[in-house]
């Protein structure tokens, strides 16, 4: 794609202060964190996070990425729905970006976090994303969603999508190295289409 800008963009941890304004991370917290909800004799303790909002019922899913390159060229947002990825196997990073004025991506404030097992994520309903590009082979994820139903996923059913590489003229370019020597389709911008022949759940 001619006169396309590549913007890099590092990959930080996932910390609460820093992920604070696109959502909540899931993991333990400490004895006296205000989301502390019980302790029973010391023996078990419960944080409660976020309240998870979705306009219709809402599933829980395992979901599972292939690596899928460092090139992000969308981003979308559910404007009725939190987001919540569990990491249960692989890392990868996910990109993150608030609403401006207009209510498009922010994009100048976009930001990219890891995600590994332990350490969970909720997204804020409405805050722009991009999910998942593992740095491994692939990633599984527990993850709930109420967008089920296939021919409506991802067109109408609470998504709203921007085209960084055709709407806005860039991608982003995750600070992670791509490997060489597999089979995979590539759009016009770069960003991977598709890979290898898969039969999961085996590698």
């Amino acid at each position: 794609m001619p006169n396309l800008e590549i913007r890099p963009l590092s990959v930080r941890p996932l910390e609460a202060t820093a992920f604070h304004p696109f959502g909540a991370v899931i993991a333990p917290e400490t004895a006296d964190a205000p989301s502390l909800n019980r302790s029973p004799g010391n023996l078990g303790f419960l944080w409660v996070h976020k309240e998870l909002e979705f306009p219709k019922s809402a599933y829980m899913c395992s979901l599972r990425y292939y690596y899928r390159g460092n090139r992000c060229e969308f981003l979308q947002k559910h404007p009725g729905s939190t987001v919540t990825l569990i990491p249960v196997t692989g890392v990868s990073a996910i990109v993150v970006a608030p609403n401006n004025a207009e209510g498009g991506p922010d994009v100048d404030a976009a930001q990219a976090f890891l995600l590994e097992p332990g350490r969970g994520a909720v997204l804020h309903r409405g805050v722009w994303l991009r999910y998942a590009y593992p740095l491994t082979q692939f990633a599984d994820f527990a993850y709930v969603t109420q967008r089920v139903d296939p021919d409506t996923a991802n067109v109408s059913d609470d998504v709203v999508r921007v085209n960084l590489d055709t709407d806005l003229g860039f991608v982003f370019d995750l600070a992670f190295d791509v490997p060489t020597g597999e089979d995979f389709a590539h759009t016009p911008s770069g960003a991977l289409a598709a890979g290898p022949e898969r039969d999961p759940p085996h590698a």
